[in-house]
């Protein structure tokens, strides 16, 4: 059933894509039809503003960049054309987005992730996060949308584009005082419902800006407030293992009594190796609420036409707190030190044609209620200071001075655990859909005194299972950028340009984290006055998942607070200590100091070549990166008794970056365009700075640990396209990319000498070990990469030409193939063997369309955007050659009527297919590792503007 689901999901798809570009190649011969006889004769002019009038600006700057320039304008504050960045931003050919509990969160542009996309705020390069990454990425649903009045979306280099890009650079505009005719002040309050969590969500924002001193000073702030409350729910069966791992299921050799009853066709059934079974699986719930509030600054002053100066302050706080829920089966993970699956009795087992095993009915088996909550919070601040001015007619010069810091706190991360040890009549039965198991637990989960709460448990006939954990593990990330940036532009004579500049940026990443000092696990037994009753509450969810019969949607649950005031929980003393340097906190402690020096030259160029205009731009960038990650390591005790200590590892690099675009005009509606150049994008700083752990002991030599040695990912790109503009607003266009990736970073375990991982030699002394001696060595090396092409195809137009009322219609249709094939390297400790398989976070295919009608004060569009499903992992965990997620198709809509000259009423709805989150797990079976539903989101709003 599931697969002919997926199989009629998948033709809808294809019909609808082969409907839609038959759709648009007739639209597209009738526009152009109806252009060509405007043009025979007397166009009268016409006013376009609303949504169109946005569409029409971001073309005249698609249409006027000599390089590939894809924009989004917004036509004054809160009227930006979703309620997300990254949402707003997949409407552009060649991206697509991740979402996160329903909102969008990073982009891929022409396949490439988020690492590889640079992300400018007034023209400074910034980072920000909302989790605990240690990655370059870009979290967009930091910021409002309401801040920014423009996107651009640069998809190929130009030398005085700072380097570390190579997907894209991607510019955020806030607004300006000098954007305004004198004073200006706009506002929106909108409320949102969403019909999963059904909590009802407020956004408001406001601007005010004006010009003073003859229109030579100008002030604008703007402030933007949102909360949102998300649930989302689902199964996960926490990855997939083979059935002899962790020994294997009932051990009757050593387990006679425990084991005594089992099924032994059923239990090597489940037990060979070709069956793959869930290691824990579970209904899960999230709850999420958020707040975000940001706020902008600008200050411009114009003393004269040739001087300008320029303030932008921008600051954004995001808050979120996160309560996790789940019920899981966590003995199915357990090996025989813990009493897991040697102890599991399987009285009967089905695998279907895939080795899946997708039903069970067993004994022994350890069960989990969990409660998780985390609270956390970004800061983000900038303050940019720009300047201009102009010598003479030809000579100028700017000049730029930035800050940015984003401070990710996570203070609390707290989880609260109860367990039943080896409950029996435990059965789940996935047959009919691994999406909606039907779950049996074999007891009342509903009853506080099935469960237990104390230290390990010792089973009679069987080993001592882990108890239930309070785990505590806060954390933090800082990154701080300090820019300063100048150029010199002139101007030889109407058809040349040259310009010279420079940059230093000065970026830090800071990471600590605590865990328990004790470790997590072996919890004190309940203190006196408190009882299992006392330390629960009945939770109940998992709201409109097709839940099959008898499976329970309300259970036990530790409640956090209770056992918080029981245990002194956060005291930070006795069992409850905190600590950085544990084993398993380590790795959260270390930092990256990065100092990047660049200097380009380039000539921007406008001429004829055979009495065809052309223009564009050539230069070449230089830049070096001096780089220092400071990070534990874990030693021998002759080096250090504590058996740990900081080490730091410096390196250096440099890179000739030369870059050519240039647009040739062969009719006046008709561009094509050809870039070339050298690019580069450095690696992400979880691979930089790792926790090591050097081991000698009894004859070993082993190193696990990150590289500071990487080299940056570098590749050479070329792009050539041919834009149509038929018409006003309307475009054709086709583009066509290559890049080929020279270097790409992985994890693998290779057998080479000690000193070529770039740690001290330090680590080793008084060991007797050699530096030069052969090592097991797990960490990430450069590989070398492959080549990733691609194609977009793009059509823009709005329908004039229609009769009727028809005629308010307009179309934006995209479309984007991109293939990458790679060689991966697969772990060895001897000969490094490989496998081909798509790069990392690519889908192959994605197509975004929008149908959108304006008449008068009524405005209305519907927009879908869809995204092939791509890996995630290469090879991923358990034996598995990749993981990865699904394809997704997203639709929204919304509409908008204005009342009066100044006020506008608005209707809003996301995902109005409630399309779900899925991730799958091996290349051909694509077993469903997560299943989350978020719901639909709906707002309604009013805008005033004076």
């Amino acid at each position: 059933m599931q697969k002919r689901d997926q199989a009629g999901r998948g033709q809808l798809r294809r019909n609808a894509i082969l409907l839609g570009t038959s759709a648009a190649a007739a639209i597209m011969l009738a526009g152009a039809a109806s252009a060509q006889t405007a043009a025979e004769g007397e166009v009268e002019e016409v006013v376009v503003t609303g949504f169109r009038s946005s569409l029409e600006k971001a073309l005249e700057l698609k249409r006027n960049s000599t390089g590939a320039v894809d924009s989004i304008v917004a036509e004054d504050i809160a009227k930006f054309p979703d309620n997300n960045l990254a949402e707003a931003i997949q409407r552009v050919p060649g991206v697509s987005i991740t979402r996160d509990g329903g909102e969008g969160r990073n982009l891929s542009v022409r396949g490439l992730s988020e690492e590889f996309t640079r992300v400018r705020i007034n023209g400074i390069e910034a980072q920000a996060t909302t989790g605990s990454s240690r990655g370059r990425g870009f979290d967009f649903n930091v910021f409002a949308s309401e801040l920014f009045s423009q996107i651009d979306v640069r998809k190929t280099p130009s030398a005085e584009i700072d380097e570390g890009s190579l997907g894209a650079t991607v510019d955020l505009r806030t607004g300006k005082p000098f954007d305004y005719n004198g004073f200006k002040i706009a506002g929106s309050a909108k409320m949102g419902y969403s019909d999963l969590s059904k909590d009802y969500d407020p956004r408001v924002a406001v601007l005010v800006s004006n010009t003073f001193f003859d229109d030579t000073f100008g002030a604008l702030f703007s402030a933007a407030y949102s909360e949102r409350g998300v649930r989302q729910n689902g199964v996960s069966t926490g990855q997939f293992n083979v059935g002899p791992a962790d020994g294997g299921f009932c051990d009757v050799v050593a387990r006679p009594a425990l084991c005594a009853g089992a099924n032994p066709a059923a239990t090597a059934l489940a037990s060979a190796a070709t069956t793959r079974y869930p290691r824990f699986l579970r209904y899960q719930q999230y709850e999420t609420q958020t707040k975000r509030l940001g706020l902008t600054g600008a200050l411009q002053w114009r003393p004269t036409d040739r001087t300008e100066i320029a303030l932008d302050v921008m600051y954004s706080k995001f808050e979120a707190e996160r309560n996790e829920r789940q019920l899981e089966s966590i003995g199915l993970s357990r090996g025989a030190s813990q009493g897991g699956k040697p102890e599991t009795v399987v009285r009967d087992a089905a695998v279907d044609a895939n080795g899946t095993l997708v039903y069970a009915l067993l004994d022994n088996v350890d069960i989990r209620s969990e409660n998780y909550l985390d609270v956390y919070d970004t800061q983000f601040t900038q303050w940019t200071l720009s300047g201009k001015h102009a010598f003479t007619d030809r000579l100028s010069v700017t000049g730029t001075v930035g800050y940015v810091a984003n401070d990710f706190d996570n203070a609390l991360d707290y989880i609260a655990q109860m367990d039943r040890i080896n409950t029996d009549g435990y059965s789940f039965d996935a047959r009919n859909s691994m999406n909606f198991p039907a779950i049996n637990y074999g007891f009342d989960v509903k009853d506080p005194n099935s469960w237990y709460i104390g230290p390990t448990v010792t089973v009679p006939g069987g080993t001592g299972a882990t108890g239930p954990d309070i785990r505590l593990r806060p954390n933090w990330n800082d990154n701080t950028f300090k820019i300063v940036q100048a150029q010199g532009q002139y101007e030889l004579n109407d058809s040349l340009t040259f310009k010279l500049g420079g940059s230093l940026k000065k970026y830090e990443f800071v990471g600590t984290g605590q865990r328990l000092a004790a470790g997590e696990g072996n919890i004190p037994a309940i203190p006196a006055g408190y009882s299992m009753a006392t330390l629960t509450e009945q939770w109940c969810g998992l709201q409109k998942l097709n839940l099959p019969a008898g499976t329970p949607n309300c259970w036990a649950s530790p409640n956090r607070d209770a056992i918080a005031q029981a245990y002194g929980v956060f005291s930070n003393s006795g069992r409850f200590a905190l600590s950085s340097t544990t084993s398993s906190a380590r790795g959260d402690n270390r930092s990256v100091e990065e100092e990047d020096q660049g200097a380009f030259i380039q000539a921007d160029f406008r001429h004829e070549l055979f009495g065809l205009p052309v223009r564009g731009d050539v230069g070449v960038r230089y830049v070096k990166t001096k780089q220092s990650s400071t990070f534990f390591s874990t030693v021998p005790t002759s080096v250090n008794p504590a058996g740990f200590e900081l080490t730091t590892v410096g390196r250096s690099y440099e890179d000739t970056l030369p870059s050519l675009n240039l647009v040739i005009e062969p009719r006046e509606d008709v561009q094509v365009r050809f870039g070339a150049a050298k690019v580069m994008s450095r690696p992400g700083l979880n691979a930089l700075s790792a926790a090591t752990n050097v081991n000698v002991a009894g004859g070993s030599r082993t190193v696990s640990t990150g590289n500071p040695m990487l080299e940056p990912y570098r590749a050479k790109t070329f792009d050539v396209a041919v834009e149509w503009y038929p018409s006003r607003g309307a475009v054709v266009s086709a583009a066509f990319f290559y890049k080929d990736i020279s270097t790409y970073v992985q994890n693998i375990t290779v057998v080479a000498p000690y000193s070529t991982t770039g740690l001290p030699a330090s680590l080793l002394s008084g060991t007797g070990v050699n530096v030069n001696d052969d090592f097991s060595i797990s960490n990430v090396v450069n590989t070398p990469g492959g080549p990733l092409k691609g194609v977009e195809l793009n059509y823009q137009q709005p329908l004039t030409f229609l009769p009727w009322k028809f005629e308010n219609l307009g179309v934006l249709l995209n479309y984007t193939y991109v293939d990458s094939q790679i060689d991966y390297f697969l772990s060895s400790t001897s000969a490094a063997t490989t496998v081909s398989r798509d790069l990392l976070n690519l889908s192959k295919n994605a197509y975004n369309g929008t149908i959108y009608y304006e008449d008068g004060p009524f405005q209305a569009r519907v927009s879908a955007a869809y995204r092939d499903k791509y890996l995630t992992a290469v090879p991923a965990a358990y034996n598995v050659d990749v993981a990865g997620r699904r394809s997704t198709l997203f639709v929204d809509f919304s509409a908008s009527y204005k009342v009066s000259d100044d006020i506008t009423v608005s209707l809003e709805g996301i995902n109005l297919t409630n399309e779900k989150d899925i991730s799958f797990l091996d290349s051909n079976v694509q077993r469903t590792n997560d299943y989350f539903q978020v719901g639909r989101q709906y707002y309604l709003g009013v805008r005033y503007a004076f």
